[in-house]
């Protein structure tokens, strides 16, 4: 699997901060901004889901149009899939809304259940995406969130709650799985920049899920989008999708996998 889904792959790894595929996030109260009943356009379980939205909240550009709110005083996470803001009506929807809890266990429904999500693998929208206050923290203390263009059709794996995974491939990935990378490998001889060993030692030490397909190898990232949020700049690195290429993904091991639905 790491061969045929992952290493033949590495190339053109990226780390998925950009405009347009980065998580554009925001935060919020419930008393500080507009409360919106964002209606659902496409793949929904209610019609709508009322929650706050502060004025010039933007989407990411790609074409999921990924846009996550977080509700400070409830706890509470907003993930839309193709959120639009209209403004000649003020209005937001998107093709698809749910909500979770930031304290949860990471995943839209209970383990063992299935249910989609804004991510494919029914993951919350902003689980395991790397934020610049990490690197600057030189510190990521959890898993971390990967999408692929190899994932494999007809297999959920816990904890995943959905699959979009397209291929037939005996050796396609997929979705839920969790790599790791080798504990055995040497991170700290390596002639790495500070963040580049951050993210590494985070792959040794708590792997990272796949979440999505793609159409590269790519880890998910945070953006710069909205206002108020650290930058990636002011961490001294580029919301251009920097190069995961160095990391030596033939290096990295699939933890064991049990299946949770198909």
């Amino acid at each position: 699997m790491i061969s045929y889904a992952i290493a033949s792959y590495a190339n053109g790894a990226n780390l998925a901060n950009t405009s347009g595929w980065g998580m554009s996030y925001i935060y919020t109260t419930s008393t500080g901004s507009k409360t919106y009943n964002v209606a659902c356009t496409e793949y929904c379980t209610s019609s709508s889901i009322s929650f706050p939205i502060p004025a010039g909240t933007l989407a990411n550009t790609g074409s999921d149009h990924h846009l996550a709110v977080i509700d400070t005083t409830t706890n509470t996470e907003l993930d839309m899939w193709e959120a639009t803001y209209d403004s000649s009506n003020d209005t937001w929807s998107a093709a698809s809304i749910v909500t979770t809890s930031i304290t949860g266990w990471g995943a839209v429904c209970a383990l063992g259940q299935l249910c989609n999500g804004e991510v494919a693998a029914g993951f919350a929208m902003l689980g395991g995406s790397v934020r610049p206050e990490e690197i600057a923290a030189g510190v990521i203390p959890h898993a971390l969130s990967l999408m692929t263009p190899a994932t494999k059709s007809g297999y959920i794996a816990c904890p995943a709650t959905h699959t979009d995974g397209q291929s037939s491939n005996a050796d396609a990935i997929p979705e839920g799985a969790r790599i790791q990378l080798n504990p055995s490998f040497n991170v700290a001889a390596q002639s790495w920049t500070a963040w580049q060993k951050t993210i590494a030692v985070a792959l040794q030490t708590y792997g990272a899920y796949i979440s999505d397909t793609g159409g590269s190898l790519a880890m998910y990232a945070v953006n710069d989008m909205n206002s108020g949020n650290t930058t990636w700049a002011s961490v001294g690195m580029s919301d251009g999708g920097e190069s995961l290429s160095f990391l030596p993904w033939s290096e990295f091991q699939v933890i064991q996998l049990t299946q949770c639905g198909n």
